[in-house]
């Protein structure tokens, strides 16, 4: 079968589709991915044969438009304008694209309308991959699908398949719950990073959106504030370390850290909420402190502090030193140990991928 993946551009909306991508190409399958900006440099990264459906689309630059117009404040709103408005640029270009290379299937991310428009149109079969689990399958691109469509109702998936462990969101139906396998790129690192710590490791990450869009100040202030506490910190930054000017001995910034690499020798990490940032932390068993910055991160946050995983921050120096403690605390390592368990009972992604093709193979 040909399998095209639609995604919006950025690391976070890509890389949770990569596991079952490569899963579907170890079965014999074609993946061609369709996405743009970013996406067409982490695309050929993992390895995936990528199309720029959209050259120089900025979702950034969207993104600041919309922000400016204050028409929509409540996170929902601005998220489901924000991708309905990316779609909307990708759109022609996906249905281009599937014109060309004449897919069986479509694998859409939830939060990329044109995909799911394209599948629609084209009578082809389509999947939602879920890249959050804040927001059941369908709830955010039923909401973009009119927009692209003038009015046309939504058509639904013929199945969805989650990313989170069943304690966290239910089980898609029809579809399937994705054990996660993170994949969080390559780099080449030292192997000081492989290294057992002398004290305890606390990686530090705001992901690839915050330091690109508003600089590394914020990275900064954190890094300060918990290198006075009597820890080694690892700083994953998404950009040049020297920007953040002379460290503390007890630091060490690296502008892209594969987080599977480095996550196992980590006694907690402070993070931006990210679902991929969340779920490879609960995959390593890692407890989390989160200070929540845009989007589905306020609803990770609160859902992993439910859960007992995770402990919530602010960038306040005292705040964040006491949210580090009660991580290092051992307060949190029940919790994380169970979900870490829960999430190694789920279906693999070579399980899934198998499953995926019985059923459209009916």
């Amino acid at each position: 079968m040909r399998f095209l993946l639609t995604t919006v551009p950025g690391a976070g909306h890509l890389f949770p589709l990569v596991p079952l991508a490569w899963s579907l190409r170890a079965l014999g399958h074609e993946i061609l991915l369709a996405t743009a900006g970013p996406g067409t440099v982490f695309g050929p990264g993992a390895g995936l044969t990528t199309v720029d459906v959209a050259p120089g689309l900025e979702v950034e630059a969207i993104a600041s438009t919309l922000h400016d117009s204050g028409e929509f404040e409540a996170p929902r709103e601005r998220a489901i304008a924000l991708f309905t408005a990316v779609s909307h640029e990708m759109l022609e270009g996906t249905r281009r694209c599937a014109e060309l290379w004449s897919p069986d299937v479509v694998i859409y991310e939830s939060m990329h309308g044109a995909g799911a428009v394209v599948a629609a149109q084209r009578g082809i079969p389509a999947v939602e991959h879920a890249v959050i689990w804040a927001a059941p399958p369908g709830a955010l691109v039923s909401a973009i699908y009119p927009a692209l469509t003038g009015g046309t109702p939504y058509v639904p998936a013929v199945a969805s398949i989650g990313i989170a462990p069943p304690s966290l969101a239910p089980i898609p139906e029809p579809g399937w719950s994705l054990r996660p396998v993170p994949y969080t790129g390559g780099a080449v690192v030292p192997d000081d990073v492989l290294a057992a710590p002398q004290k305890p490791r606390v990686l530090l990450t705001l992901g690839t959106v915050v330091s690109r869009n508003e600089g590394v100040g914020l990275v900064r202030e954190l890094v300060d504030a918990i290198a006075q506490e009597p820890i080694e910190v690892l700083v994953a930054l998404g950009g040049d370390p020297a920007q953040l000017g002379p460290l503390p001995e007890s630091v060490r910034a690296h502008p892209w850290l594969p987080l599977t690499l480095a996550l196992p020798h980590c006694a907690a990490i402070v993070h931006h909420g990210g679902a991929g940032t969340c779920l490879a932390a609960l995959v390593a068993g890692v407890p989390q402190v989160i200070l929540p910055q845009a989007a589905d991160q306020f609803l990770n946050a609160e859902s992993l502090v439910t859960r007992g995983c995770a402990v919530r921050s602010t960038d306040n120096p005292d705040e964040l030193r006491t949210a580090v403690r009660t991580a290092l605390s051992g307060a949190l390592n029940h919790s994380v140990a169970q979900v870490q368990r829960e999430i190694a009972q789920m279906p693999s992604p070579p399980t899934v991928a198998d499953a995926l093709v019985t059923l459209l193979s009916r």
